[in-house]
């Protein structure tokens, strides 16, 4: 009778879950490469680009399709094929609902005919927006980004380098996000000088997923996400395991109006946490617990989310902790229970925008108790991290512009070189012929050579940034930890974001398309 009883439960629950799960507007799912009309992957139906409904959404360019002659016993169907382009290729998707919208692409190397897809290198734009930069991956990699759209149509575009000649993706994944999934106003910027507003607005830049933690859980796949995400466990960011101790609970989340909602993070994320170990405190229990994510020096801004649910309290107001971004307090005395409408294991997040210091490859986030807590309840937690490079969209119209600059530059600075030789051998050949000379000519200074950054510089970072995407894609393979290259993904990829190169390679290859 009790087997009976729990299985009836957990159907209902499973049944409540589906019945309540978000579905996007806007919902593309591409299985690039492949003929087949529909495969079903953890519940979601993706189209074959190569079958009659999914050849739509392919644009101008050449490309092939490419089936790996040897997948691995553990990938996904998804990374068994793959579109390769061999000149200027794009996807075109017609947007009904704008907004911000998740884009996530698949790329998983394999050799197959006369293309070994390791030695690709391309860019990659959404809506003439960089998202990608002379990249290549050695191994198989999700890259998600979000982003807003506001026009009806996105146009994903892939363009080789001539480093390679060709690029290549395995599955594209396009769907809208739910309402105020991110909200411009309330967010505070953490930089070496202290804390202040954010004054610019996170809808006009892109976000690059680089971490997505579920502190003190188990490693989240698609299929336990609203949103299809996948959440890696905390360990391996720990600076000191034994300063934290995992909380967790059986009950659900208390989800009140106004605060977070599954789709900002699954049940999972908010039933568990990380808490100060204070059983084996001694009798300084002033200490911190400290997570340090690895992020690529060169990148200066990220986007933080930080996600709180208090299931370690028995009443109401007994719990405060103090929030450390950067060693930076962001939080001074954080009472969640004013935060979360005075209810227990209710769910709330709060979003950062981190300047990190020149150079710095971390981005450090603690929690630790407040002088507030009685001294026998002082106590700090955190559900989870998300971590985002903030991108500044950068248009390939405005690199080709660029480029022209200094074609038009070069052109008057070759023209005015050979009229001076001009000029100066006439003025010799004139001496010599010891006629009077000529007036002396006065050199031009107009012309200077200006460089032109399509990204604004934001100064200085606070502690690090990141690198890659911690997901694992739609392979069961468990996480790695990568220090300083990346964490979560199934080895490395190279991804050279430099300005002045996305620049020439932008300009470079519209150029060499005609356009």
């Amino acid at each position: 009778m009790d087997a009976k009883f729990l299985h009836f439960l957990s159907l209902t629950v499973f049944l409540i879950h589906f019945s309540t799960a978000f579905i996007p507007q806007d919902n593309f799912l591409i299985n690039c490469g492949s003929s087949i009309n529909t495969i079903v992957v953890q519940n979601r139906y993706f189209t074959g680009d190569s079958s009659k409904n999914g050849s739509s959404y392919l644009s101008k360019g050449k490309s092939i399709s490419l089936t790996n002659p040897i997948p691995a016993s553990n990938s996904s169907v998804l990374h068994s094929t793959a579109r390769v382009f061999t000149s200027v290729s794009s996807y075109k998707f017609n947007i009904k609902n704008n907004g911000f919208h998740l884009v996530r692409l698949h790329f998983s190397p394999f050799s197959s005919q006369d293309y070994d897809l390791k030695n690709a290198n391309f860019v990659v734009s959404a809506n003439g927006n960089s998202l990608l930069s002379n990249f290549s991956a050695q191994f198989t990699i999700l890259k998600e980004f979000i982003l807003m759209v506001n026009r009806d149509e996105l146009e994903i575009l892939f363009m080789p380098t001539r480093d390679s000649n060709f690029a290549y993706v395995n599955a594209i994944e396009v769907f809208s996000a739910p309402k105020d999934f991110i909200i411009d106003e309330g967010i505070t910027l953490i930089s070496p000088n202290g804390i202040q507003d954010f004054k610019q607005n996170i809808s006009s830049k892109i976000l690059e997923t680089v971490h997505r933690i579920n502190v003190g859980g188990p490693k989240l796949t698609p299929f336990n996400d609203t949103l299809w995400r996948n959440w890696i466990p905390d360990e391996d960011f720990l600076v000191l395991t034994s300063a934290a101790k995992i909380a967790k609970t059986i009950n659900p989340p208390n989800y009140q109006p106004g605060g977070a909602t599954r789709e900002i993070a699954p049940d999972n994320v908010y039933m568990t946490a990380q808490q100060m170990n204070i059983d084996k405190r001694s009798s300084n229990f002033m200490f911190n617990i400290t997570w340090d994510f690895p992020v690529r020096s060169e990148d200066s801004l990220h986007f933080v989310r930080l996600h709180f649910c208090d299931i370690v309290s028995i009443a109401l107001q007994t719990l405060y902790f103090n929030v450390y971004i950067n060693g930076i307090i962001a939080f001074k005395d954080l009472d969640l229970s004013l935060l979360a409408f005075h209810e227990l294991a209710s769910p709330i997040f709060v979003d950062f925008v981190v300047q990190s210091l020149d150079n710095s490859n971390i981005v450090r986030i603690s929690v630790g108790p407040s002088d507030l807590s009685n001294i026998l309840r002082k106590n700090a937690i955190l559900n989870g991290v998300e971590i985002m490079k903030i991108v500044n969209p950068v248009g390939s119209d405005k690199r080709a512009k660029t480029k022209n600059i200094w074609i038009l530059v070069g052109s008057v600075g070759g023209g005015s070189f050979v009229l001076s030789l001009a000029i100066l051998s006439t003025l010799v050949v004139l001496k010599c012929r010891r006629r009077k000379p000529e007036p002396r000519l006065v050199e031009s200074t107009g012309w200077t050579p200006v460089r032109v950054n399509g990204v604004s510089s934001h100064g200085t970072l606070l502690e690090g940034e990141v690198l890659g995407y911690e997901s694992q894609a739609e392979t069961d393979v468990s996480p790695r930890f990568v220090p300083g290259v990346g964490v979560g993904v199934e080895g490395d990829s190279n991804d050279v974001s430099s300005d002045i190169t996305t620049s020439r390679v932008f300009s470079q290859l519209i150029t060499n398309e005609g356009r």
